[in-house]
């Protein structure tokens, strides 16, 4: 049975790379307890982008990449241990495939996601893709998290879906973000990076 949660919701515009950057190192530098951050949003679009400036704001001393064939990467030179998930590979498999890529996926989440750590989830829409149990319910759905959708903002001010290639680009696109926290922890934390987002661009 799923929880009831109180879930507090913000629309960001942000002017480019490194202001999707700048979000995630503010993210990275406001998490002190576990946190599991679920990014959402077209190829291209900023996720992995996000998850650089995450990096840099806990201290993460290596060079972050999407682990798009691994599906897995794991950082812990920062002050608090780094788990960067990609499921991109989810979308490219076939039934059987994906749900014995999930369950192993599961298995690897189940051992560290109750420790203090920064667990950040890449294309965390396909994780409804995975029966847990065999039921319909995302591996999500009674974990405490954040969600954050990006999206490009094209010429005219409204948000595409089109993106790019599997890899982030590096052009200056303006991109928007939802952000969408539960828990009160969490709630916090959002609540925190956005009052000091608005201060940076001022």
């Amino acid at each position: 049975m799923l929880r009831e949660q109180k879930t507090t919701t913000v629309n960001l515009k942000l002017d480019g790379r490194q202001k999707t950057i700048l979000l995630g190192e503010l993210f990275g530098q406001s998490i002190n307890d576990s946190c599991v951050i679920a990014l959402e949003g077209p190829l291209g679009a900023g996720k992995t982008t996000f998850v650089k400036g995450l990096a840099q704001g806990l201290g993460v001393k290596e060079v972050v990449q999407s682990p798009t064939f691994t599906m897995l990467n794991e950082y812990h030179s920062g002050r608090l241990p780094l788990y960067h998930l990609d499921l991109y590979r989810l979308s490219e498999s076939s039934e059987s495939e994906r749900q014995a890529l999930g369950d192993q996926l599961v298995l690897e989440l189940d051992e560290f996601i109750n420790q203090r750590m920064v667990c950040v989830i890449e294309w965390s829409e396909l994780f409804d893709l995975i029966k847990i149990d065999g039921q319909d319910i995302s591996y999500l759905d009674e974990l405490d998290h954040l969600t954050i959708r990006f999206a490009y903002e094209n010429s005219a001010g409204i948000s595409s879906e089109v993106g790019g290639g599997p890899d982030e680009p590096e052009e200056d696109f303006g991109r928007t973000a939802v952000l969408a926290g539960s828990g009160a922890l969490n709630q916090g934390v959002l609540e925190e990076v956005v009052g000091k987002f608005a201060k940076q661009r001022k």
